[in-house]
């Protein structure tokens, strides 16, 4: 925190000039030519009346527009029960500008509403980010947020592991805020997709960002501060069909869900408070077959886990606009989560050489689990004038909770043995984040930041057989970590063609593990690490841009993967932490090609150092059992070449596509031998929108990838293919979408494991292949918007906590 106070005093006396920019006041009066109280302003570009900014006049009926670069504008005024004004075209040049006042006129009767029915593309890409636009898309309804990751242009979803291609890793946050303390993959499971407004792919961080993670995927949730009262309201249905009769049941095994949601916003005056709900009740399904040969004997192990959910989720907040240099916001947001799963797995034991059948048995695992969460955040933005000197501080609090059981029975012949294991792990984080940004002329800027985190995990693991504890599989396991952080990024051009973007972060990270089970410390860390990165632009005529960019990040082991304790899986089958894990450590290095300001071709390289395999897997001859654990095993090389194109057929016709060659290789010393192995693989992706007619469109999303690496499992080729509806009613405020995803049921993950005595094949689907149905309402004010969005403070505090 002395570091934080530091940077905090530095800021304050921070009184360089910088070059002054240009401002836009003026009045607007009613029909009786007093002030018009909060009427509605909005500065809009003379050449094609797009609007450039928004605000509310004052009591006095004034209003004020800071740092306007010079160009042609006019003024829009609108307040109900009043005709929309526009004030005569002027120029900002050289001076600020007062634009004589402009009197509004009382309308006849009351103004139709009006519709925004523009929408955004369902991909924009940016220089130096992806958007998905998800709030848009018809094939996002209904879905849940892992469902609509898996249409994103080059990441991969296989085995419940989120991957983008080139990548050794990533960081996943919502809102900018991540949770490494806890399971994030088990998040994005149970959040609808109607919460999420976009995802952002930022697959070069620059040293604003927090330094863990290969690659950034930032889910944004659905904000706004329109202007008055508006929200939405709408319901979603899912659907989906399958025969599985191989594992005992249905050829017509139905699975299905729906959820309802809704979102208010107000805004007037300094205030603006907000508000949604939402309400998920589903079911669906994983089938996964193991078979691995262990000595002489094969054991085939087919488990089916249908898997039911109720979540409830839930945000509210409040901005209060005090002055024109200071915002103020709360927000407090949360989840409760029930949830079962009740598997079956028969394993069968055969003889490797001849296929005779030695022996079987029978594992049922009742898994009743319930996760909760609630987060508060206090934020300010102080502006300390016109030129874009600002300060932004975030203070987070946050709390996780999981209660999970495993009971398992098992049935060998005639007889039936009884285990079960229970967790109970409440995390709390907090976070507190400060951001200066000092521009010192129109082409220079320096950004300068700080931030603290610190966690408290307990997990208290109770293992029983026949109702008796087992001490020695049971452990209360208790982590502290605390990470401090400063950073300063230069943005500057110089030249004519030149830009250049370089920065310094530097983390400390101090943790520690105590297991009550050995009355001791196995883990205990300190140490300081520096995250440079460099971004260099040469612009070559009006269209081409060349950028060169070198960046270091760092992966974190997460808790449970230092937790030393099994968590069972089931009876052959168990995962172990370790706490003697190191930090992984990645440098890439990258040139890109852009044109019109749209990356269309890179080429890259990274390494990365004491890569932690996340399923390192080991066999134990004696008890037939199977475990993985983490280790830092292997250095991991990768070579990409990636090439995007845009799709624009005609008026009707728009989309993005794009390829990936991609060349992995692992350098592993393990179980007393060397896994060297290294495979090329192609990643292909498309997405394509249709406007039917003025109100229908139809959207198609695809991907293919070939066979790949990843870690010791060699991966099998997939894919996936879906087809979407989109039909606007009522005016262009409802919409009606209907979605068919994996159409062709591609989206299964196979693939085998062999090294030294490990000989394993892996096979897994669910139930990917459904119909969605939903319909959406938008009320009130939609015309013009005065945003203030929040990206929060604790910024990497959200997902290197597997939490089971």
């Amino acid at each position: 925190m002395k570091s934080l106070l530091t940077i905090f005093a530095f800021i304050l006396v921070l009184t360089q000039q910088v070059e002054a920019q240009y401002q836009i006041t003026g009045k607007v009066l009613d029909e009786k030519q007093k002030p018009a109280e909060f009427a509605t302003v909005a500065l809009l570009n003379a050449k094609d009346s797009s609007m450039v900014k928004a605000d509310l006049t004052t009591v006095a009926g004034q209003y004020t527009f800071e740092a306007i670069k010079s160009g042609k504008y006019l003024i829009a005024t609108s307040m109900v029960g009043y005709k929309r004004t526009f004030s005569k075209s002027f120029e900002v040049n050289s001076e600020s500008v007062q634009v004589p006042d402009i009197q509004m006129i009382s309308a006849s009767k009351e103004l139709e509403e009006v519709t925004v029915t523009a929408q955004k593309p369902f991909l924009e890409q940016r220089t130096d980010k992806l958007i998905v636009n998800v709030a848009s898309s018809p094939s996002a309804v209904g879905a849940t947020a892992m469902e609509v990751l898996k249409k994103v242009p080059g990441i991969i979803v296989a085995q419940d592991r989120i991957t983008i291609a080139g990548k050794a890793s990533v960081m996943i946050m919502i809102d900018g805020k991540p949770s490494q303390y806890t399971d994030m993959n088990e998040v994005l499971k149970d959040m609808p997709s109607t919460n999420i407004d976009k995802i952002e792919v930022i697959k070069n961080p620059s040293a604003k960002y927090d330094a863990a993670g290969g690659a950034i995927i930032n889910i944004v949730l659905k904000r706004n501060a329109n202007l008055g009262t508006n929200g939405s309201i709408g319901i979603n249905f899912r659907g989906s069909v399958f025969d599985n009769t191989d594992v005992a049941r249905s050829s017509n095994d139905v699975f299905s869900g729906f959820s309802p949601n809704l979102a208010i916003n107000h805004r007037k005056g300094k205030f603006n408070v907000f508000g949604s709900y939402s309400y998920a009740n589903r079911s669906v399904f994983e089938l996964t077959r193991i078979g691995r040969i262990i000595g002489k004997e094969n054991f085939e192990n087919t488990q089916f886990s249908p898997l039911t959910a109720v979540v409830h989720t839930a945000k509210a907040g409040m901005d209060f606009y005090a002055d024109n240099k200071n915002t103020f916001g709360i927000l407090i947001s949360g989840f409760d989560r029930d949830g079962g799963n009740l598997s079956d797995a028969m394993t069968k034991v055969t003889d490797a050489e001849t296929g005779k059948s030695i022996n079987s048995f029978r594992t049922f695992n009742d898994q009743p689990t319930k996760r909760s969460n609630i987060s508060y955040n206090l934020n300010w933005k102080h502006s300390f004038d016109s030129t874009g000197k600002d300060l932004n501080v975030d203070v987070d609090y946050v709390v996780y909770r999981l209660e999970n059981q495993n009971l398992i029975t098992i049935t060998d012949g005639n007889s039936k043995r009884n285990q079960s294991q229970s967790v109970d792990n409440p995390v709390r984080f907090m976070t507190a984040k400060l951001d200066y940004t000092h521009p010192f002329s129109k082409n220079t800027k320096l950004e300068l930041g700080g931030k603290s985190s610190f966690a408290s995990i307990d997990n208290d693991l109770k293992f029983f057989r026949e109702k008796v504890l087992d001490t020695k599989r049971s452990n209360v396991f208790n982590y502290k970590e605390n990470i401090n952080a400063l950073y300063a990024t230069l943005n500057t051009s110089f030249g004519k063609n030149w830009e250049l973007q370089t920065g310094l972060r530097t983390e400390q990270t101090v943790a520690e593990g105590f297991s009550k089970a050995e009355n001791k410390n196995v883990l205990d860390r300190n140490y300081w690490q520096l995250f440079p990165s460099v971004f260099l632009t040469r612009k070559i005529g009006k269209n081409l841009g060349i950028t060169t960019s070198f960046t270091r990040r760092i992966d974190r082991p997460s808790y449970q993967q230092q937790n030393p304790f099994e968590f069972q899986l089931d009876s052959l089958t168990f995962t172990r932490g370790n706490p003697l894990l190191r930090p992984q450590l990645t440098n890439e290095l990258k040139l890109q090609v852009t044109f019109d300001g749209q990356p269309f071709f890179a080429l890259g390289y990274n390494k990365t150092n004491d890569v932690i395999i996340e399923n390192a897997p080991q066999q134990d001859a004696v008890t037939k059992r199977t475990f993985t654990t983490a280790e830092n095993l292997a250095t991991y090389k990768n070579y990409f070449v990636e090439l995007n194109f845009p799709i624009n057929i005609g008026k009707r016709i728009s989309g993005f596509g794009g390829n990936q060659l991609i060349y992995n290789v692992y350098d592993a010393n393990y179980l007393g031998g060397n896994f060297n192995q290294g495979r090329m693989n192609w990643l292909a992706y498309i997405n394509v929108n249709v406007k039917m007619t003025n109100t229908l469109s139809a959207e198609i999303n695809g991907y293919y990838m070939t066979k790949s690496q990843q870690e010791f499992l060699s991966l099998n080729s997939l894919g996936g293919l879906s087809l979407s509806l989109q039909q606007k009613v009522m005016g262009g405020k409802g919409r009606i979408s209907l979605s068919a995803n994996d159409i062709f049921y591609t989206e299964k993950n196979t693939g085998t494991i062999k090294y030294q005595d490990i000989d394993l094949q892996y096979f897994q689907r669910e139930s990917s292949r459904n119909i969605r149905l939903g319909f959406t309402y938008s009320f009130g004010n939609d015309i013009l918007k005065a945003t203030r969005n929040r990206k929060i403070g604790s910024e990497t505090e959200a997902s290197r906590v597997k939490s089971n």
